[in-house]
């Protein structure tokens, strides 16, 4: 007698488990086709991002960094990809929470400004236009006569009490910085705080 089974025990063998072998079947359809679907992960790249809004002006250290891994086709030209590229430098404008710092997010050795201007304190005479300057806001800056001495003026740090600044005391002891053309900051020296009416966009 032969010990392998008949042909006729192997098919009742199949139609006895022809369910679960279907379901069997099935899942693995539904698998593939799952796996087939299901796009492949990007490579990411680690990347440095400010940790908290930050002002224009902000000299960076650890706790205002914060390591982020980023899909590599969306990270920035000149991101920062270690802390050290951008730890004792200043931040060239304001940035918000969570952004990718890169080359042009901070100055260039000890430049602040853009070429052909300088950062300058501008006292604020009056308080409630003191409230409404923030870092990114632009300004006129009139004399006494409503003559205006500066224009469109960008605001790159908030106001700060007291004021110590290269014009004279302000009377509210608080001033902002600005960047301005090296032109405009000697006439604004030349005038006084007293004398200057800041006036906000």
């Amino acid at each position: 007698m032969s010990a392998h089974p008949s042909r006729a025990a192997l098919r009742r063998t199949l139609y006895l488990r022809r369910r679960p072998l279907a379901a069997l079947c099935a899942f693995a359809a539904v698998l593939a086709a799952l796996l087939a679907l299901t796009p492949a992960r990007e490579p990411t790249v680690t990347a440095v991002a400010a940790r908290t809004a930050l002002p224009a002006g902000t000299v960076l250290e650890a706790g205002h960094l914060t390591a982020v891994q980023v899909p590599a086709p969306l990270v920035p030209a000149g991101a920062a990809s270690a802390e050290a590229d951008v730890a004792g430098r200043a931040l060239a404008g304001p940035v918000t929470a969570g952004s990718i710092l890169t080359t042009a997010s901070v100055s260039s050795g000890g430049r602040v400004a853009r070429p052909g201007h300088v950062v300058t304190s501008l006292p604020l005479p009056d308080e409630s236009i003191a409230a409404l300057v923030r870092p990114g806001v632009r300004v006129d800056v009139l004399d006494a006569t409503g003559v205006v001495l500066a224009a469109d003026v960008a605001v790159v740090a908030p106001p700060d009490t007291p004021g110590g600044n290269s014009l004279t005391t302000s009377p509210t002891g608080r001033t902002a910085l600005v960047e301005v053309p090296v032109e405009v900051a000697g006439t604004l020296v030349s005038q006084g705080a007293m004398s200057l009416t800041v006036v906000v966009r």
